[in-house]
């Protein structure tokens, strides 16, 4: 996980985005692959590279347990999740389309040229990463691809929803089982077709094919042959 943080010796993470920054870290090393569904995360090892403690290390996976990204084992430490079975990634994407999909609903009248201009600039750096869409790309990818979705989110105005879609990582882990799922994976130039489709609805102000779109989006994630 060094190469995703410059370091200098063991150059130490400022402290005021600490726990933060090894989020950040440990999930993109899941999404990327490099740390494998099953394998475990050694937290002695990540507060060495580092040079921290292992307390925000702990604090660190732990937020990440909501997520379900990584999961705890008594006395044995903590794991990247397993790949998920067919009905739990039916259940998810069951669970994030309701809760993304009512969210905007709710929130479409609040759009502002702000958002608009926003999603546009987010979706643009998607587009020229999804160009080189391999290996740490990819988590810049999911990453851009989260907070994008944020945004959609963040148009309720409603900051218990927006931290409720956060601490659910729901962008992330949605991007993370599909790659571990054995199922082939929509091109990365299609979803930011797709997200150009949603924007402009949104522009539009056409909330009925913004509310389709966006399901479409969420739910069919696998290329159709």
């Amino acid at each position: 996980m060094g190469r995703i943080l410059a370091k200098s010796g063991a150059k130490k993470i400022e402290e005021l985005s600490l726990v933060d920054r090894l989020v950040t870290l440990i999930r993109d090393s899941i999404i990327t692959g490099e740390l494998e569904p099953d394998a475990h995360i050694g937290v002695k090892k990540i507060a060495d590279e580092y040079g921290v403690s292992m307390i925000p290390v702990r604090e660190a996976l732990a937020r990440l347990l909501a997520s379900r990204l990584v999961r705890v084992e008594t006395n044995r430490g903590y794991f990247v999740a397993s790949k998920p079975t067919e009905l739990e990634f039916r259940e998810f994407v069951q669970a994030r389309e309701l809760l993304e999909r009512s969210v905007v609903d709710v929130g479409f009248e609040n759009a502002t040229p702000a958002d608009i201009k926003k999603l546009r600039q987010l979706n643009n750096k998607m587009r020229k990463v999804a160009k080189n869409g391999k290996g740490t790309k990819m988590a810049e990818w999911g990453n851009l691809n989260a907070e994008f979705h944020q945004v959609l989110v963040g148009l309720a105005r409603n900051s218990y929803l927006s931290d409720l879609y956060s601490d659910l990582s729901f962008g992330n882990i949605h991007f993370q089982m599909v790659r571990s799922y054995p199922m082939e994976i929509a091109s990365l130039d299609r979803l930011v077709d797709q997200h150009d489709e949603i924007i402009d609805a949104l522009e539009k102000r056409e909330k009925v094919t913004l509310l389709r779109l966006l399901s479409d989006h969420i739910t069919k994630l696998t290329r159709e042959d």
